[in-house]
């Protein structure tokens, strides 16, 4: 009723304004108005509207707002007589700003509140004036809504570990309007990325979501790399920037260091490292040889193989085997035994020949010992197979002749 009624009166009115003569009146009239004018969603947003005359004694007669949707037909939005006043569609959010009964109607500025998807369009100001006529132009009224926009990882479970691209990142740029512009940015040039972009019907009508995936192969190169998510929008000053770091899971990745290439006999206490990449973090570390198990020098610390004293059995592959919830890597590491230096060359000799005589001297000892008890003070002591002798018959004569000797007294 409130449209039909609107639409009866501008008809009146216009009919009147026909009855003024072409060209009637001695000046020209103009209407100025901003070529556009965005608001946003909801808000509020006034159409500015002014009428220039460059003769003096003009007088308005009425303000008219016609709206044209994009694609549309024309319809009367608001109109203002100067004795009958205001004539709104929606007066609860359409308003003239400054237009008042008794007031200059000079200024037809329009107010629009609570800014919706269908008020985009194109807006004609109309002020029709005695004696110089009507007057017209018209302003493009833009509707934006500014998005909300957010990045989160993708979680990359083991089972889509297979060599193929998976999402690993996820930018989404909620109820912007017109649509955000997203895309992705990352400082590794090795990363060979993509992405896929997807759109939908945003939280309030006429708006849009775009959804933009971004895809790679998993591996450790990838593992705690930054992307960037960056978003662009007309009623951003800059564009929103939102980075991420990668988490990739991948079976370990191994090797071992610790190895100078300078380990010889009696060498001490040297040790290999299993230096292992991988997310997550090793389950288990197992220390083995390519032909079985660890020399028995060798203690195993976890990721870390301790030799107490390099020996023959040292001369081996070295093998680190690690365990993840992903999958299992492995490094090897050969260790050729080298000839010792000069000076731990001859301490390695004397501790040798030392090795050997102490033990050689004990059993000598031990052999006398056993012997003299065994022949004690008997004239001869005959070997076991009774070639040597020892004797002891000289010695006894001495002392027998010595005591047959008479001494002078006797005499």
């Amino acid at each position: 009723m409130a449209h039909a009624a609107l639409s009866v009166l501008s008809l009146l009115w216009l009919l009147s304004l026909s009855s003024v003569p072409p060209g009637a009146g001695t000046g020209t009239v103009s209407v100025q108005v901003l070529p556009e004018v965005r608001g946003l969603l909801g808000e509020s947003v006034t159409l500015p509207c002014q009428l220039q005359s460059l003769e003096l004694g003009t007088n308005v007669t009425q303000q008219t707002w016609e709206h044209r949707e994009l694609a549309g037909p024309v319809h009367t939005v608001a109109v203002f007589h100067p004795t009958r006043g205001p004539n709104v569609q929606d007066p609860q959010r359409v308003n003239f700003a400054n237009t008042k009964l008794g007031a200059d109607l000079r200024n037809a500025s329009l107010t629009v509140s609570e800014l919706r998807a269908q008020d985009e369009g194109t807006y004609t100001c109309r002020i029709a004036t005695f004696p110089q006529g009507t007057a017209s132009n018209s302003t493009r009224l833009r509707v934006l809504a500014s998005p909300r926009s957010t990045v989160e990882l993708q979680e990359v479970t083991p089972d889509l570990i297979s060599g193929k691209p998976v999402p690993v990142a996820l930018c989404v740029s909620s109820g912007g309007r017109p649509p955000a512009r997203v895309s992705w940015s990352f400082d590794d040039s090795d990363l060979n990325g993509t992405f896929i972009e997807s759109q939908k019907p945003g939280p309030l009508p006429g708006t849009v979501t775009i959804t933009s995936v971004f895809i790679v192969v998993p591996s450790s190169r990838v593992d705690g790399k930054k992307v960037t998510c960056r978003v662009e929008h007309e009623t951003l000053v800059e564009p929103e920037v939102l980075p991420v770091n990668l988490s990739m899971p991948y079976p370990p990745e191994v090797s071992i260091s610790g190895y100078d290439d300078n380990w010889y006999l009696g060498r001490k206490e040297v040790s290999l490292n299993c230096d292992v990449q991988s997310n997550p973090e090793p389950q288990d570390v197992v220390w083995k040889t390519t032909t079985g198990t660890l020399p028995l020098s060798a203690e195993p610390q976890i990721r870390r193989l301790l030799i107490h004293t390099v020996d023959e059995s040292i001369n081996t592959t070295f093998v680190c085997l690690v365990t993840n919830n992903v999958g299992t890597g492995w490094g090897e590491l050969p260790v050729l035994l080298k000839e010792p230096p000069p000076g731990e060359k001859s301490g390695h000799t004397t501790g040798i020949i030392i090795g050997v005589l102490v033990p050689v001297s004990v059993v000598v000892i031990l052999l006398c010992c056993w012997c003299y008890r065994r022949c004690g003070r008997r004239p001869s002591c005959s070997s076991a197979n009774g070639v040597n002798r020892v004797i002891y018959s000289a010695v006894e004569a001495q002392i027998s002749s010595r005591e047959d000797t008479p001494t002078e007294g006797t005499r």
